[in-house]
């Protein structure tokens, strides 16, 4: 069992890399620099703040985006080193929980740009 969950997680992590790759450039272009580019329309979701008070959107945009974007560098440096090893190391249990992270940070993103309307 543990070896075959070892052998789906180094089939996934090449495309969690790209995934995190492609989203990590449209976070610095779009967000970041402020420059329109192809990738800004790849799941470019608009979150509907309008129920937000002021504290709280400050706290998800630069409280828990600030924390995404630590995270995806985490990502973009760590996948890349624990790809060649032949075991489970603690590197890779805090990539699962940074990939958790982002997958609920982007379920919650959608969820606001869906059900706020």
């Amino acid at each position: 069992m543990r070896r075959a969950f070892f052998k789906i997680w180094r089939f996934l992590l090449p495309f969690v890399f790209v995934f995190v790759l492609m989203h990590f450039l449209k976070d610095l272009t779009q967000d970041i620099f402020k420059i329109a580019t192809p990738i800004d329309y790849l799941g470019d979701i608009k979150e509907d703040f309008s129920k937000f008070s002021p504290v709280m959107k400050g706290v998800y945009l630069y409280g828990f985006g600030g924390i995404s974007f630590i995270a995806e560098m985490f990502l973009l440096i760590a996948i890349p080193k624990v790809l060649w090893r032949n075991e489970f190391s603690k590197s890779e249990k805090l990539i699962l929980l940074s990939v958790i992270y982002l997958a609920i940070y982007f379920a919650v993103a959608f969820s606001l740009s869906v059900s706020m309307k």
